[in-house]
Order: structure tokens, then sequence, then C-alpha cells
């Protein structure tokens, strides 16, 4: 039950970013990837969606300054990290088990797009 709870408080918290966003004019650096992502880092951490939206939307702008290539790879990878749990943060934050942490293929992604 829980479980269920917190997927659709998540949902809830996403769409209220996106529609934050939509009626305040987050500009070209919001990236609807975020709300997921940041639902999730609202849930399982100290940081607040806000917070989080702002970091997001910076690192989009700074991957689009990068390449196409490097802005997809963070969408990606904001995409995968939208549907953790707190559980499978933990792990990616601490990348374990270092081969088959949850989210790595993306992480790789964003090495080979985003590092020059």
């Amino acid at each position: 039950m829980r479980a269920s709870f917190n997927n659709v408080a998540k949902a809830l918290i996403a769409t209220a970013v996106a529609l934050t966003c939509s009626l305040a004019a987050c500009g070209d650096d919001f990236d609807p990837a975020c709300s997921p992502w940041c639902a999730v880092v609202d849930e399982c951490t100290e940081v607040s969606v806000s917070e989080c939206t702002n970091a997001c939307m910076e690192e989009s702008s700074q991957a689009r300054a990068v390449s196409s290539e490097c802005a997809h790879a963070i969408r990606d990878q904001n995409v995968c990290l939208g549907q953790l749990t707190c559980t499978e943060l933990e792990a990616w934050l601490d990348e374990v088990p270092p081969d088959a942490y949850p989210c790595k293929a993306t992480d790789d992604g964003v090495i080979n797009a985003c590092v020059r």
C-alpha cells in the first residue's frame, strides 16, 4: 500500500512541477524529464523539488552548450533516474554494484557524450 501511495505522490509532484513551469514559463532550460527525477529526489533526500528542478535545468542548459548528443544523454539519464525507488537511488549514488548499479548505462552514455 505504501509503495502505491509513493508512486501516486511522485506522479502528483511531477505534474505540479511541470504545471508550475508551464504557467511560470521556466523557459527553454526546462526538461520535462526533470519532474519525475526531482520527485524521486524530493522523496528520498533532503533536497526539495525546487532546488532539484533548478539544478536539473542548469545541467540541461550546460549539456546543450556541449552538444545535442550530450543534451540527449542527460535527458535519458534523467528519465532513468526518475523511475528509481529510494533504495535504487541510494545504490545509484553509491554506484553499487560497480558494474551494474541502477542507471549505469545512462551514466555511461553521459560520460561518452558529454565528457571531452
